[in-house]
């Protein structure tokens, strides 16, 4: 997975229209995992792409790591093709901006705002489809969006994006990941901002709420883009932030859209799942028509939960404070996070040199 620049994002103030108050964000209480019958959805609809292929011994389970993961329910030799994932069933840059809602100004909106921006537009574009799918319309990634943590606590998701501004102060303050946690939530404040009066049209016409011209047989007097705040965008946003970060991949694959200066990135799903460990026990690569091909990196065990790695843990761009300012945990940690920081852990606060 890849970092995230944010660099130039505060240039979407220019692009915003009207001003409005910021998207008040309710922090909501934990929630319980993904069913099993949601993962079995998302499963049946990534076979039926025709060049998706699923390992038979697979299942998805309960993690001891928090959430769902992959597991093996017989021993599967290295080198084993455990998922063929084709480009159509991710969702890339190309989805993005070529999106019939959106795309043409998510274009726009990158060409203003500089780097980071496509993060912006792809949160934009999750939290659009996955209300659109709450309001009864089928989209194309439902039953993929349909297993994302959108909520505090579901599948184990505690990024610091759904934190409050009251936890931040008390558990944060002084610590490590203190300024770069507090940079990225402001960060996603204004592009709240932003995507209100983007994403929300088609938001609202999918709930039977679409504006219409002023008068009928002149399109250019209908009401401006909404700026109150739309219900459930905020929080939706928030999450789809949070996804984004901890879920993207980079695609260096040929994207037919220039993103400019930006780097291009992909979710892809069922991949997306797997656990980190610093020691994988997968190997994955992306083919000549862009489909991921995951296969095993060494013999896996009847019964043992499949690892990828995030990030290396001793990389020295990714502390692991910097790892749970990013992914929302600390590789390797089953404390309490918010204990850890009462008790001044020396994985979030600097320690102090003795005298």
């Amino acid at each position: 997975m890849t970092m995230i620049p944010f660099a130039g994002i505060i240039a979407l103030f220019a692009f915003t229209a009207p001003t409005q108050q910021p998207i008040k964000n309710e922090t909501p209480p934990p929630q319980p995992n993904t069913s099993i019958e949601q993962y079995n959805n998302l499963i049946s609809w990534l076979e039926s792409f025709p060049t998706a292929y699923v390992l038979p011994s697979l299942r998805i389970a309960p993690s001891d790591r928090g959430g769902y993961g992959a597991f093996a329910t017989e021993s599967i030799p290295k080198g084993t093709k455990l998922y063929s994932i084709p480009r159509e069933a991710c969702i890339t840059s190309d989805v993005v901006l070529g999106d019939e809602d959106c795309g043409e100004i998510f274009q726009e909106l990158m060409k203003k705002a500089g780097p980071g921006s496509f993060t912006v537009a792809l949160s934009g574009y999750l939290a659009k489809e996955f209300l659109k799918g709450k309001a009864g319309l089928e989209t194309k990634y439902g039953p993929y969006l349909d297993t994302l943590p959108w909520k505090r606590g579901w599948n184990g998701q505690e990024h610091i994006l759904f934190w409050s501004e009251e936890d931040i102060s008390l558990y944060l303050k002084e610590s490590l990941c203190y300024k770069e946690s507090t940079d990225l939530r402001a960060e996603v404040k204004i592009a709240k901002r932003v995507l209100n009066s983007l994403v929300g049209p088609p938001i609202l016409k999918a709930r039977g709420i679409e504006e219409k011209p002023l008068i009928p047989f002149l399109p250019f007097t209908k009401p401006p883009p909404p700026t109150s705040p739309i219900p459930g965008l905020g929080d939706a946003v928030t999450a789809a932030f949070a996804i984004a970060l901890s879920r993207s991949f980079s695609d260096d694959f040929g994207n037919e859209i220039d993103l400019g200066d930006d780097e291009a990135e992909r979710l892809i799903p069922v991949f997306d799942l797997l656990n980190h460990d610093n020691n994988p026990s997968i190997r994955h690569n992306t083919l000549s028509d862009g489909s991921v091909e995951v296969t095993a990196g060494r013999d896996i065990a009847s019964g043992e939960e499949l690892y990828n790695r995030y990030k290396e843990e001793e990389e020295v761009n990714m502390p692991n404070h910097r790892f749970f300012s990013r992914f929302g945990f600390v590789p390797g940690i089953t404390d309490d996070i918010q204990t850890l920081f009462t008790d001044k852990s020396s994985i979030f606060f600097a320690k102090k040199a003795e005298v």
